[in-house]
C-alpha cells in the first residue's frame, strides 16, 4: 500500500571547490593555485534537491524537511541561484561551514579530498522540528559530525526508519588537510540503525571480516535491517535481514550502465531514494531498483541542470529491477 512520506534529512551543506587534472604534478599545482569553481554540496544538498524533484513526480513523496547546518557564504550561493528554495528553512548558520577540494584524475579511479573547517558535532537541540515524530530520516556524514550516540537515540527516539551513511565517519585528515580512510565501528550507534548504506571500500574500515558477504552479514547480526554496499559502476549489494523469521538474503544489484558526467552526490541520493521508496511501499527490491535508477541519471548531468521524468525514471527501474538476482551463500 502507497503512503505519503515526508522525508526528514540531516547533515551538513558544504562549499566544493572541484578540480580536474591530468597528471600528480598538475594535481599539486592545482591545489596551491586554489581556482574559483566553487559550488555548494554535501548530503543534504543532493538529497533535498533531488527529492524536491521527485515529489513533483510521485505522489507518494511530499517535499522533504532539511534539518543541517551551513553558512552564510553557502547559503547565499544557494539564495543567488534558486536553489532548493523552501527546503533552506530549516538551515542554521554558522560562521564557517566544511569546504572540500574534489580533485578528479582520469587515471584514478578514486577523487581526491582535501577539507578545510571540519565541522562541529551535529546538535538536534539547534533546530526548531516541525513534528515530534517522523517516518523516515537520512542521515548523511561528512566528517565525524554525526559519529555521536545520543544524536541517534534522538532519532530513534522520534523516527520510524533511520537510514544512515556513515562516509565522514571513515575519513580522517593527513598532512596538508588531505582526506584518507581510517577504521570506524561504533556498535552502539549500529544498533539504533535500519539502513546502512556504505562503499564497499569504506566496508574493510569496519573490521567485520575480508569479504562482502561476511561484512554484510556481520552487519545484519545487529538491528540493523537492510545495508546497502556500493560498487561503483558494478552496481550494489543489498542485504536483507527478516527478524521474525531469522533469515537474511543477499542480493546482487546490477549497475546502469551510464555515461558519467559527475559522479558526485550520487551516493546520498542513492540512499533518499531508496529509504524513502521503501518506507512509502515496503518492497526492498522495488526501491533498490527504483534508487539505482535515480542515481544514474543524476551522474549523467551537470549539477544544478538535473532533469528527471516519471517515465525515464520508471524505464530504467523496470530494467535494473528485471536484472536484480539472489545471491546464495
Amino acid at each position: 500500500m502507497k503512503k505519503s512520506i515526508i522525508p526528514i534529512i540531516l547533515g551538513q551543506i558544504v562549499l566544493d571547490t572541484i578540480i580536474k587534472t591530468n597528471t600528480e604534478d598538475q594535481r599539486i599545482k592545482s591545489y596551491e593555485i586554489k581556482n574559483n569553481d566553487t559550488t555548494v554540496g554535501g548530503p543534504p544538498f543532493f538529497s533535498g534537491v533531488v527529492g524536491f524533484f521527485l515529489s513533483q513526480l510521485f505522489s507518494w513523496m511530499e517535499l522533504p524537511l532539511i534539518y543541517a547546518y551551513t553558512s552564510s557564504k553557502a547559503n547565499s550561493f544557494l539564495e543567488e541561484n534558486s536553489i532548493v528554495g523552501s527546503l533552506t528553512n530549516n538551515l542554521k548558520m554558522r560562521s564557517t561551514c566544511p569546504h572540500f577540494q574534489l580533485i578528479y584524475n582520469p587515471n584514478e579511479k578514486e577523487r581526491t579530498l582535501f577539507l578545510e573547517n571540519p565541522p562541529l558535532k551535529f546538535d538536534p537541540n539547534d533546530f526548531d522540528w516541525k513534528s515530534d515524530s517522523f517516518p523516515v530520516a537520512i542521515v548523511g556524514s561528512v566528517f565525524h559530525e554525526f559519529n555521536d550516540y545520543n544524536i541517534f537515540s534522538f532519532l530513534r527516539k522520534n523516527s520510524s526508519y533511520i537510514a544512515f551513511d556513515p562516509q565522514g565517519c571513515f575519513r580522517q585528515l593527513s598532512q596538508g588537510g588531505k582526506i584518507k580512510l581510517g577504521e570506524w565501528m561504533d556498535s552502539k550507534i549500529l544498533e539504533l540503525i535500519d539502513c546502512l548504506k556504505l562503499s564497499e571500500i569504506e566496508a574493510r574500515y569496519l573490521n567485520l571480516g575480508n569479504n562482502n558477504n561476511t561484512i554484510i552479514n556481520n552487519l545484519l547480526d545487529t538491528s540493523i535491517s537492510t545495508v546497502l554496499l556500493t560498487q561503483g559502476e558494478k552496481g550494489a549489494i543489498l542485504g536483507v535481514s527478516d527478524s521474525e523469521k531469522m533469515k537474511k538474503t543477499m542480493y546482487n544489484i546490477p549497475g546502469y550502465t551510464s555515461n558519467v558526467v559527475d559522479e558526485t552526490g550520487a551516493g546520498d541520493v542513492f540512499l533518499f531514494s531508496f529509504a524513502t521508496h521503501f518506507c512509502a511501499h515496503s518492497n526492498v527490491l522495488d526501491a533498490v531498483a527504483f534508487s539505482t535508477s535515480i542515481a544514474s541519471l543524476l551522474i549523467e548531468q551537470n549539477r544544478f541542470s538535473w532533469h528527471f521524468t516519471e517515465k525515464m525514471i520508471k524505464d530504467r527501474q523496470q530494467i535494473i529491477r528485471s536484472q536484480i538476482k539472489q545471491i546464495h551463500t
